[in-house]
C-alpha cells in the first residue's frame, strides 16, 4: 500500500523570483500524486525557477523527481506563469506514474490462485465421462 506523501515532505527549491504561493502550490500537487501509483512515493523534490527568456511561453521552470520505490521519475514543465509550470510538471509526473505501474502490471501479471490438495484430490477422484 502507498502510504500518503505529506506536502511538508516535499522539499522545493526556488531560483530567480519566485511567487510566494509557488511553492505551497507546488507541494500540495506533488503531494497528490500518490493517488496514482500503489508504490510508496520515497522522495519528492520540485525546482522552480523563473528567468527572463526571449520566449515568454518559458520564463518559468518547474522540474522534479521522485522515487517512487527505487525508481526515479524525472519531469520538466516550462510556462508563461508559474501556475502552469507546476500543472505541467504535475501533468508529466502522473503520466509517468501511470506508465511504471502499467510497466509493473505488464512484469507481473496477476496470476490466478493456486489450487489446494484438497481442490486437486477432488478433480482427480471424478472420473471422466465420455459425451
Amino acid at each position: 500500500m502507498n502510504e500518503t506523501l505529506k506536502p511538508e515532505a516535499v522539499l522545493v527549491e526556488t531560483n530567480g523570483k519566485v511567487p510566494a504561493g509557488a511553492v505551497t502550490e507546488a507541494r500540495e500537487r506533488i503531494s497528490a500524486l500518490t493517488r496514482f501509483t500503489g508504490r510508496p512515493i520515497l522522495y519528492a523534490r520540485v525546482v522552480l525557477g523563473d528567468s527572463p527568456s526571449r520566449i515568454p511561453e518559458e520564463r518559468c521552470r518547474a522540474r522534479a523527481v521522485l522515487d517512487v520505490n527505487g525508481y526515479a521519475l524525472h519531469a520538466e514543465a516550462r510556462a508563461e506563469t508559474m501556475h502552469g509550470a507546476i500543472a505541467g510538471v504535475q501533468e508529466r509526473l502522473r503520466s509517468g506514474l501511470e506508465r511504471l505501474t502499467g510497466r509493473h502490471s505488464r512484469k507481473h501479471p496477476q496470476r490466478s490462485p493456486r489450487k489446494g490438495p484438497a481442490e486437486v484430490d477432488e478433480e482427480a477422484r471424478q472420473p471422466e465421462v465420455p459425451v
